[in-house]
């Protein structure tokens, strides 16, 4: 997909020096709430996915009301307005800028409608597709506004010179450029571009406002932002423990039943039939956890722990007797090669919906080991899981 939004960027001029829009990027316009976002436009449009549409639309659909307050556990969307406000307003500019939205004033309001369909539902899918949309979209934005010199500059050097000068340079334009003219706006911008950047480059970036000290972590880029796989790899907190700090924390145990809801979603898409058949015979309608959730929240989801599988596979084999409290092992191996063997097609076919690496972290945590390397291959893997199995059993 990395290639297709290339081919797509390659058709503009994004140059901000040109356009005078300062709301290509924006405080909000973040990899989750993107994505949400999108996910509220879509279950917006429903089959009539051309119609033109307002921010205000989108603001006030149920879809979003009960999306937002649940998994992001904020008030009431009609409370709190000018924070909903930037919530749906700031990326739905960002995409009319990237081109993925039309975007037309009538009056005081702008309508929108899509542009690119494809586009929009690969971001609405899950977090990671979005981040992925935003590092492609600011990269071309730097580059078309004559800014590549000294961001490069920046991501080699990585010291508090080079971040300053950087810092500066961003002011200046922006000031120069476009309506915004004094401080506050432009540091908030800069912060979310620099290190959107920096976390797809495992670099430093900027946290509340100075150079960071260590790589940007992914949480310092989401709305929500507490990191649940942190909370257990920081603090070394048992399953009990970390169970007990999602009941505690509604915030947190909203947005992780979402993730892993939209998780299962991406994988049904990417697998109409199981993938253990892989016939269409065999429709794939339940999405399975590998490691179970109860037992390995921290990567339940990762689409590298989600099978499709058919009911009977679901309730008769990977859990026997239809107690889904219980793991047949034998069959989870089968589960983790089918799996596997989707990873290395989808990988053949030139797709980037998969990670080896997520799965192998999938692997080493859900074993409760670290045997499996990042340096092995489909091949080696598949043979490692099976003697992995074979002298653990």
């Amino acid at each position: 997909m990395i290639l297709q939004l290339n081919k797509w960027f390659a058709q503009f001029d994004l140059d901000i020096r040109k356009s005078k829009n300062a709301r290509f990027m924006d405080q909000k316009v973040i990899p989750d709430v993107l994505s949400a976002v999108s996910e509220c436009v879509l279950e917006f449009l429903g089959a009539d996915i051309y119609k033109s549409f307002t921010k205000n639309d989108i603001w006030f659909s149920s879809y979003a009301q009960e999306l937002i307050t649940t998994s992001f556990n904020k008030p009431d969307l009609t409370e709190a307005k000018s924070e909903y406000d930037k919530f749906f307003a700031q990326p739905l500019k960002a995409l009319a800028y990237a081109k993925i939205l039309n975007e037309k004033k009538e009056g005081n309001t702008n309508y929108y409608s899509v542009n690119n369909c494809e586009l929009l539902k690969y971001i609405s899918l899950r977090e990671r597709n979005a981040l992925d949309f935003l590092y492609t979209y600011l990269e071309k934005v730097i580059e078309d506004s004559g800014l590549s010199y000294v961001f490069d500059s920046f991501f080699q050097q990585q010291d508090k010179h080079s971040f300053e000068v950087l810092r500066k340079t961003m002011f200046d334009f922006y000031k120069e450029n476009t309506n915004i003219k004094k401080d506050y706006e432009p540091s908030r911008i800069f912060n979310k571009i620099i290190n959107i950047l920096a976390f797809k480059k495992k670099k430093k970036g900027s946290i509340k406002g100075s150079l960071s000290k260590t790589p940007i972590y992914l949480d310092e880029i989401r709305y929500n932002r507490v990191n649940w796989r942190d909370i257990g790899k920081e603090k070394g907190i048992t399953r009990e423990e970390f169970s007990k700090v999602l009941s505690e924390n509604t915030s947190l145990e909203g947005y992780f039943k979402y993730s892993i809801q939209k998780a299962k979603k991406f994988v049904k898409l990417l697998h109409p039939f199981s993938e253990i058949h892989r016939f269409d015979q065999y429709p794939g309608s339940q999405a399975h956890h590998i490691f179970m959730e109860s037992e390995f929240p921290e990567i339940a989801d990762y689409p590298e722990n989600i099978i499709c599988i058919t009911p009977n596979q679901h309730f008769c084999r990977a859990h026997p007797n239809n107690k889904t409290s219980v793991i047949d092992k034998d069959y989870q191996i089968i589960c983790l090669l089918s799996k596997l063997d989707s990873i290395e097609m989808n990988h053949r076919e030139g797709k980037e919906d998969y990670s080896l690496t997520d799965f192998i972290e999938v692997l080493n945590i859900g074993f409760k080991t670290d045997y499996f390397k990042k340096t092995m291959d489909y091949e080696e893997l598949k043979h490692q899981i099976i003697k992995f199995s074979y002298h653990k059993s």
